[in-house]
């Protein structure tokens, strides 16, 4: 371990915390005004448990597209103290977590708005935002609900490396969007109960070491050398439609899988102890948002929705539109959601010593880019464009999801997904410390 932390550590060179010359800090070019009232429309327009932010079909459940916004929303409470932010999610929550923990299923109107026998990473997502809740109401339930989602970190079924599986459908499948599913929850738990330990396979390892190893296999399976990118998805087995028979990894550089891991990755090592697997994970950040920077467009300072392929058109098969069956033209674009991720991770990474004021800058420039490219009004009202709504890799049923560019540059784009939101929202407030 120590030899990778030597090579990685020259990356340092590019935007780490060591510098010759004096940077000016840079002042992005936006309408903070027009920003918060973004803010207050997307707020407004969500009608108790129906949020006008989630734009698939996880409305009345507890799910990781509403955890996305909420902990953007919580971001602002901290960094205002304006009580509106507190006071809306605490509303938000109590409508999906009754007073003795127990979460609802709003739709159905029973206990089954989140089931750990689903094993479903998605679903730990939203409870990370339930220890601030606490610490801010002392209201029990958000305790309770806590201990249920740990429930699921405990049993959830690995690979044999010890990673855990995406959901249970995925069978033996490790994504990148996992990581920040169930890592960040996972390390604020492990703060709280400092001396614990997990059966991870036929060992018992204690929860930051096994945070640290989930971090460690992708690094070793999913990471191109190449590239200096990673891939979206690792089947185990190898055998799954959409692996390399290989490498088992898939086969393009999906930007929001990319965003969710490097993401991850900085919030967790906000609460993770000191030491030589912090050392670690602190090295593969790094490593990682270099690796993505040198794909940035130039102009609009934006990622791509393939990292790779830029500006590259292609006619995409009918066999990847099972709704109609007709081949279409489409080209790679510009995406929102993975560009925010960045532009957060960059200026929180400045914030946490990471980053020299050049990498606090670069984020600057790419949240701008974001407003002045995707921040748009139509017919009076505002919206937050540009936004890959959903992608994914498989089950067998949904061949066409097979991780290639056709696939990718297939998915639907649209505006006001919290997946683009939240990212949005969390990027803003680094901006406003």
């Amino acid at each position: 371990m120590k030899k990778l932390l030597i090579g990685l550590g020259l990356i340092l060179l590019t935007l780490g915390t060591s510098s010759c010359t004096k940077t000016a800090i840079y002042e992005p070019d936006i309408d903070s005004n027009l920003i918060d009232s973004y803010i207050e429309t997307i707020m407004e327009k969500t009608d108790s448990y129906i949020p006008y932010w989630n734009q698939e079909s996880f409305k009345g459940k507890w799910n990781y597209i509403d955890g996305v916004m909420l902990t953007s929303l919580l971001k602002l409470y901290k960094d205002t103290e304006d009580k509106k932010y507190l006071d809306f999610v605490v509303t938000y929550v109590n409508y999906y977590i009754d007073e003795l923990g127990n979460f609802l299923n709003l739709k159905l109107n029973d206990y089954s708005g989140y089931n750990i026998l689903n094993y479903a990473l998605d679903d730990i997502c939203s409870s990370r935002i339930l220890f601030d809740l606490y610490k801010y109401t002392g209201d029990e339930r958000y305790t309770k609900a806590i201990n249920y989602t740990f429930r699921h970190v405990k049993n959830q079924p690995r690979t044999s490396e010890g990673n855990f599986w995406h959901k249970k459908e995925y069978t033996n499948q490790v994504w990148l969007d996992g990581l920040y599913m169930v890592n960040p929850f996972y390390v604020m738990y492990a703060n709280e109960h400092s001396d614990g330990t997990i059966k991870v396979n036929s060992n018992t390892i204690s929860y930051y070491d096994d945070i640290y190893n989930q971090y460690k296999n992708v690094r070793e399976k999913m990471y191109d050398e190449e590239k200096k990118l990673y891939y979206h998805g690792y089947d185990s087995t190898k055998t799954v439609f959409w692996a390399n028979s290989e490498t088992g990894c898939s086969s393009s550089f999906w930007l929001r899988s990319m965003g969710w891991y490097i993401v991850s990755l900085i919030d967790v090592l906000e609460y993770y102890p000191e030491g030589e697997n912090k050392e670690y994970l602190e090295a593969i950040f790094i490593e990682a948002v270099n690796g993505i920077m040198e794909y940035q467009d130039e102009e609009s300072k934006m990622f791509y929705q393939v990292i790779d392929k830029k500006e590259v058109t292609v006619t995409v098969p009918g066999s990847y539109f099972p709704n109609t069956g007709v081949s279409e033209v489409r080209s790679n674009y510009l995406e929102t959601s993975g560009s925010a991720m960045i532009a957060y991770a960059l200026m929180k990474g400045h914030r946490l010593g990471y980053f020299n004021l050049e990498g606090y800058n670069k984020g600057a420039q790419i949240f701008e880019g974001i407003c002045n490219k995707y921040l748009s009004s139509t017919d009076g009202n505002l919206n937050l464009n540009g936004i890959c709504i959903t992608a994914g890799l498989g089950p067998e049923d949904k061949y066409y999801r097979d991780g290639t560019l056709e696939y990718y540059l297939s998915e639907t784009v649209g505006s006001n997904d919290a997946k683009g939101v939240g990212p949005f929202i969390m990027a803003y407030t680094e901006l406003k410390k």
